[in-house]
């Protein structure tokens, strides 16, 4: 029938599989990024500070290439994405505002909870600016 298009029928996704990969996504980096701060606050050796950064990154990329199509094309993929760069952001601001503060004073267990608190509020901040613009939805892909 001419002006009629053809629609891809849309895939049958296992939702309880998809929560459960956008969960342990979220938490793995998360548990890495606060392991970091924790050596950053225990003033660990550089190099494991540089071990767990190295594992970070290489875990956040690994992660991004196996699941592309789940990053790019599922809603719960754009969120996952999403926060992941609002962590990122955040750790970039918190690890600055760590060094800077250990550079005049001595941190405490206080300031400890100070930093973890803001850390979170910022990953929060962080992600609710950058959703509106990071996640549009399901997309579909044109039949090949």
């Amino acid at each position: 029938m001419p002006g009629t298009r053809r629609r891809q029928p849309y895939e049958k996704v296992n939702f309880q599989q998809e929560v459960y990969l956008q969960v342990s996504i979220f938490l793995w980096t998360l548990f890495l990024m606060i392991i970091l701060l924790a050596a950053f606050f225990f003033q660990m050796p550089v190099a494991a500070s540089a071990v767990i950064t190295a594992v970070l990154l290489s875990s956040t990329l690994v992660l991004r290439i196996k699941f592309k199509d789940f990053y790019k094309f599922r809603d719960r993929g754009q969120r996952t994405w999403c926060a992941t760069c609002a962590l990122y952001a955040s750790l970039c601001l918190t690890g600055g505002c760590i060094y800077v503060y250990n550079q005049s004073a001595e941190m405490t267990w206080d300031y400890a909870l100070v930093f973890l608190f803001g850390f979170l509020f910022f990953t929060y901040m962080a992600y609710r600016s950058l959703s509106p613009t990071m996640v549009v939805g399901n997309k579909r892909t044109s039949i090949r």
